[in-house]
């Protein structure tokens, strides 16, 4: 998931799902983050294949939306360096 969330065209894609508060499609995404139909179905397909964000088919359209699932275990992961960081006692 790290790998995936490495690269500032899917950290913007995945910011505008959260923002939207909705499904949105391929161009939708594309629009909201100023890169090509293309480029966006290519990074997706790295979220996606991260477990990070469902597609589903909405004639005529796929729409994709954030897999809150995924979060929770970065989330999970992620918190003890929050509540206790590293180092936090030297």
């Amino acid at each position: 998931m790290f790998g995936a969330i490495a690269h500032p065209v899917r950290r913007d894609l995945l910011e505008a799902m959260r923002e939207a508060a909705r499904p949105l499609s391929i161009t939708e995404l594309g629009a909201r983050c100023e890169v090509s139909r293309s480029t966006a179905s290519r990074h997706l397909d790295i979220l996606r294949g991260a477990g990070m964000v469902v597609a589903r088919s909405a004639q005529p359209a796929v729409l994709h939306e954030l897999d809150p699932t995924a979060f929770a275990a970065i989330e999970s992961w992620l918190w003890p360096f929050v509540e206790s960081p590293v180092g936090a006692g030297t």
